[in-house]
């Protein structure tokens, strides 16, 4: 199979990695296998590899996506921190999003919104509460997420409140830690 152009072809595409992962995998390692400097295949391969709970290799195909593409676009860094923020790796994964972030900052603020939502996460599972909602302050104003990749749900302000209690739960959890 060639590598999908048109936004049906993506969408089909894709709809085979949600119903058939393992030839969706079987496809991306033979584009790999053509052309091994082909950044965009280790990037659709790191889909099949979250699907099938493998972060590691999702993040060596993020790593390699990096390595290949000098100009990463901000997508690949919140995508790779949002593996990091998958695997409790909270400042790692703060680091990729400022990273995305630095690249363009108003895409990231006006197109890549929810990795607002995911910094703004990240620092509330770290304790950091007013930079949690920092970040959730610079969320529109018609935001509502469903509760995507275990990032809280609801409205701005249903995220603010739920942000706050991951903040305090988690210096709660360092407090005893500390203690003990």
């Amino acid at each position: 199979m060639k590598e999908p152009n048109s936004e049906e072809e993506i969408q089909a595409f894709h709809n085979l990695l949600r119903s058939d992962t393992r030839s969706y995998l079987r496809i991306v390692n033979a584009w790999i296998d053509e052309n091994p400097k082909n950044s965009n295949a280790y990037f659709e391969r790191h889909f099949a590899w979250m699907n099938m709970g493998e972060h590691q290799r999702a993040l060596n195909d993020l790593d390699k996506v990096i390595e290949l593409d000098h100009n990463a676009h901000p997508i690949v860094f919140m995508t790779r921190g949002e593996v990091y923020r998958c695997l409790g790796q909270y400042e790692a994964a703060l680091h990729d999003f400022d990273r995305g972030e630095a690249i363009d900052p108003d895409q990231w603020e006006n197109d890549i919104v929810f990795g607002l939502l995911f910094q703004a996460d990240s620092h509330a599972h770290l304790g950091n509460e007013a930079a949690a909602l920092a970040c959730c302050a610079r969320l529109p104003d018609d935001f509502w997420t469903p509760g995507i990749a275990d990032a809280p749900r609801g409205n701005k302000a249903e995220v603010a409140s739920e942000l706050r209690r991951i903040a305090v739960d988690a210096r709660r959890k360092q407090a005893r830690l500390d203690e003990g």
